[in-house]
């Protein structure tokens, strides 16, 4: 009984996750409205190479020849270019593009940021965005929903400071496992408050962007993007 309960809150969080990744992809076209003329890039870019139902943005994007994509993890970039071949894909720091200034039309960046470990590692990745790029639109978990997406424990957010992160070591979701575990590490884990997010982009509009009774996601949206 125990385990079937377990797998109908996976469920439900997995059917909460796609929407939030729709609505999300949906929102971006609002804004940036995107033609084939345009060049973009993704920053920690992933495909749903295994047919999950996890549709990432390089899944939905219809002119796969105009992404470029950077990803830290190789194994990420040659799931990229077996799928999308067209895609200019790199193994890279997000922290240190290698584009010049102003080379792609917009910046895209789904949930990265609160992975680089301090807030000096996430203004280093704003700071490289925002001069690759003439507009951006990163997203990011929100700091105070009331439920952490990456451990899937409720509540541990709103401890102070990074108390979140011990909550996690004691007990976090597996997610290469797909169940909960014992002294999971989230060393790399940083989540952002608005204002945070605001400080990184200075000159974007901060979107809070919700599925359920508040905001899960926080999106930075910047450069000549009309609002």
């Amino acid at each position: 009984m125990k385990r079937i309960s377990t797998m109908i809150k996976m469920e439900l969080f997995s059917k909460l996750s796609n929407i939030s990744r729709k609505r999300k992809i949906e929102l971006f076209n609002r804004i940036i409205m995107p033609t084939e003329n345009i060049r973009i890039l993704d920053v920690g870019a992933e495909v749903d190479l295994f047919g999950t139902g996890g549709l990432q943005f390089i899944d939905f994007y219809p002119w796969k020849h105009r992404i470029s994509a950077i990803n830290l993890s190789s194994e990420h970039i040659s799931s990229i270019k077996q799928l999308y071949p067209e895609i200019d894909a790199i193994t890279g720091d997000a922290c240190k593009l290698p584009w010049p200034d102003n080379y792609f039309d917009v910046v895209y960046s789904n949930a990265v940021i609160e992975h680089l470990g301090s807030l000096e590692r996430q203004r280093k990745m704003a700071a490289e965005i925002m001069r690759v790029g003439k507009r951006w639109f990163i997203t990011t978990p929100n700091r105070w929903y009331p439920f952490e997406f990456h451990m899937r424990l409720p509540f541990v957010t709103w401890l102070p400071g990074n108390a979140y992160l011990w909550a996690g070591r004691i007990v976090a979701y597996n997610h290469v496992r797909k169940k909960y575990s014992w002294g999971s590490k989230w060393d790399d884990l940083r989540l952002m408050s608005a204002r945070e997010l605001q400080s990184c982009f200075p000159d974007s509009k901060i979107i809070k962007h919700r599925v359920t009774f508040m905001a899960e996601t926080l999106i930075a949206v910047g450069g000549k993007i009309s609002l």
